[in-house]
């Protein structure tokens, strides 16, 4: 039991209270990052008040947290948006599994799953022992200021109780006397009642869910020794002899692949030709392998490694150079899928999605080559955490990189060069893009036909825009804001490129006689 129970309770229905007032009818912004920072303060907080002290590797967590609960108000393209949320949301988990012994970068796979499931159930569990666990007798002497604390807390406990219930009723009774209902609705807006219901409820969940995360954090159960990564979590049972044939048969199967399918792998467009495939579909086998064969390499390393018999030094050394092998196939098809994703990007440009897959296939790549390392050094145990440092690379680089700004550059680089421009798409793509355009757009070594295609698609999203000013304070994002700005004070500068609204084609031009939608509203893979 805590020293300050009332405390826990108190900055948890606080901070549950905050959230209502940041999210609630609101897009993410700045208030991400507020309340994040306001989660961990108050963890922070309430740890130096049971004089408890965090590990040097949760202040690592938190600085990490912080980073990526940043994003959203730094970014707009919506994945790297969506992907750090994730990343901040598992962070934070992490942190109240670990906070006091910091234990993570010494994890396995299944310790990190069952660190972050025990956080979870704690979350949902603890508050309720917490209220319902008898607490010990009182004093004999016990001042009148205590015994009206007490009185305090539990006359607030008393009302968060019966209000729920009161609402309830009073809607029962309203239906069943026009009335009554009549002068309740005088004193009350009774339409917006279901909406306070509903937010009511989730505070309290969100509440009691902190509550148990906070206790689980600074006051666990039990304390978690020092794992031993490189200690088999599991009896092995499977013997060495099935276990290299197992690895024997899939290393070549893939050197059969590659070695037969070389052609295929890196024959580029006579290939396609060969094959009847269009570029699209050229590009989506080789993703759609690349996932499957580097996953389910992976995951057959993990799996032979955990529960495969290694009891001779012979059987180590076949193991370790049957696994490398296996990555060093998997490293070549992941070339193949790069460079099939090139020709794609070639042919048709750049899109988010061909932009996620690059970068993942650097992370990947980089993963497997970790993997080969930590096999070569027998520190096969470190893999959770080497991935996790690269599935945090991936969300760190997308942010950083500017998704979309990439994008742009990319796609306007290829129309200098005398390919087409999709203006509609560069109009799609969210307010990260707005400097990186106007930058080509006051480009003097930027051709006439391109400058035009830019200043219609600036034009096109100054009449979409809607003023960031006008939206609530929590939305703040510095994305929008800059292009914002950015196109109004070159509205002068935009104002020949005519933009029209009507109702068949939406917002849209006319350049050379044609009548161009400002966006498709389509999907491009």
């Amino acid at each position: 039991m805590p020293k300050h129970k009332n405390w826990f309770w108190l900055a948890a229905f606080a901070a549950a209270c905050f959230f209502d007032f940041l999210f609630w009818k609101k897009n993410l912004g700045i208030s991400f990052l507020i309340w994040i920072a306001v989660l961990i303060i108050i963890g922070f907080l309430l740890a130096w008040r049971e004089g408890k002290k965090p590990s040097a590797a949760s202040i690592v967590i938190t600085l990490l947290i912080l980073g990526f609960a940043f994003v959203p108000a730094w970014r707009s393209e919506p994945f790297t948006r969506l992907f750090s949320a994730m990343l901040t949301s598992g962070g934070l988990l992490l942190l109240s599994a670990t906070f006091l012994t910091g234990n993570w970068p010494f994890y396995k796979m299944v310790d990190y799953f069952k660190a972050l499931f025990t956080a979870i159930g704690g979350g949902l569990s603890r508050a309720i022992l917490m209220g319902t666990k008898s607490s010990n007798p009182p004093p004999l002497e016990e001042t009148q200021t205590t015994r009206g604390g007490k009185k305090v807390w539990a006359f607030l406990r008393g009302l968060l109780i019966a209000l729920p219930i009161v609402a309830v009723l009073a809607l029962l009774l309203t239906a069943a006397d026009p009335v009554f209902g009549d002068w309740l609705k005088k004193i009350l807006d009774l339409e917006k009642l279901p909406e306070y219901l509903f937010r009511a409820f989730y505070i309290v969940t969100i509440g009691g869910i902190l509550v148990g995360i906070y206790l689980h954090a600074i006051l666990p159960n039990k304390t978690e020794e020092r794992p031993d990564p490189n200690k088999a979590w599991m009896k092995p049972f499977l013997g060495w002899t099935e276990t290299a044939v197992i690895l024997a048969a899939v290393d070549l199967l893939f050197m059969a692949f590659v070695f037969i399918q070389m052609r295929y792998l890196f024959g580029g467009t006579a290939n396609i030709n060969e094959t009847s495939f269009t570029y699209a579909d050229y590009a989506r086998r080789g993703f759609g392998e690349l996932v499957a064969v580097a996953v389910l390499s992976l995951g057959l390393y993990l799996v032979l490694h955990t529960v495969s018999k290694r009891e001779s030094k012979t059987s180590q050394i076949g193991f370790s150079a049957l696994t490398i092998l296996l990555m060093a196939n998997v490293l070549v098809i992941l070339a193949s899928s790069m460079s099939r994703l090139l020709l794609y990007e070639d042919a048709y440009g750049f899109s988010q999605l061909r932009t996620y897959t690059h970068v993942f296939i650097y992370w990947l790549a980089g993963l497997i080559v970790v993997t080969v390392f930590l096999e070569l050094f027998r520190r096969h145990g470190h893999f959770a955490l080497a991935l996790l440092v690269m599935t945090l690379g991936f969300g760190a680089t997308l942010a950083v990189m500017n998704v979309n700004s990439f994008i742009a550059n990319k796609n306007i680089a290829r129309a200098v060069a005398g390919e087409d421009l999709d203006v509609s798409y560069l109009v799609e793509l969210s307010s990260d893009v707005v400097p990186t355009i106007f930058e080509k757009f006051n480009d003097t070594a930027t051709p006439k036909a391109v400058k035009e295609d830019l200043g219609y698609a600036l034009a096109c999203r100054t009449v979409m825009m809607d003023d960031p000013v006008k939206l609530p304070w929590q939305e703040f994002n510095i994305s929008t804001v800059q292009a914002w700005n950015l196109l109004q004070t070159n509205k002068a500068a935009l104002s020949k490129y005519k933009v029209q609204d009507n109702n068949e084609y939406g917002w849209n031009y006319i350049k050379d006689g044609e009548t161009i939608p400002c966006m498709y509203y389509g999907y491009m893979d």
